[in-house]
């Protein structure tokens, strides 16, 4: 084989060698560019405002879950100074049922830390999410709730 003979197999050899690193699962990363490969998709989004919610007031949302998955509620709100919790219960929860606490409370965050967050598993089923603001001044913010599930695509 002549010198331009070897170099042409060679530059072959090397190809074929990236092309098989780059396919092959577990060499050269995890995901298979050429196949199906898991991933976490969404497949319910809700999203409200609030605004001039005055301390020790209530904001309520309700939304409902068309499918199964890993449901991420988070609110946040504009100054850090302000405690705002978040109580996830069902729709049959009202704002003074909660207070008397004789509502199935589901999830909650009450934590100082902004954005206030919290996951769980979830049904195809219909939620009341409350907001309260502990203060000490009127706030505004957003509330956003998804629902993700782990998928094989394409």
């Amino acid at each position: 084989m002549d010198w331009e003979g070897r170099r042409s197999a060679r530059g072959l050899t090397v190809l074929g060698f990236c092309l098989a690193t780059a396919i092959a699962p577990g060499c050269g990363g995890d995901k298979n560019p050429l196949g199906p490969h898991m991933e976490n998709v969404v497949v319910f989004r809700h999203d409200a405002r609030f605004s001039g919610l005055a301390r020790f007031a209530v904001f309520v949302t309700d939304f409902t879950v068309p499918e199964s998955g890993s449901l991420r509620v988070t609110v946040d709100w504009t100054f850090s100074t302000n405690d705002i919790d978040l109580v996830l219960s069902n729709p049959a929860c009202d704002a003074v049922a909660l207070a008397a606490g004789a509502c199935k409370v589901l999830g909650s965050d009450k934590s100082n830390g902004k954005p206030a967050q919290l996951t769980l598993s979830s049904s195809a089923t219909a939620y009341r999410l409350f907001v309260v603001n502990r203060g000490p001044e009127s706030e505004s913010g957003t509330v956003a709730a998804t629902v993700t599930q782990t998928r094989l695509v394409p």
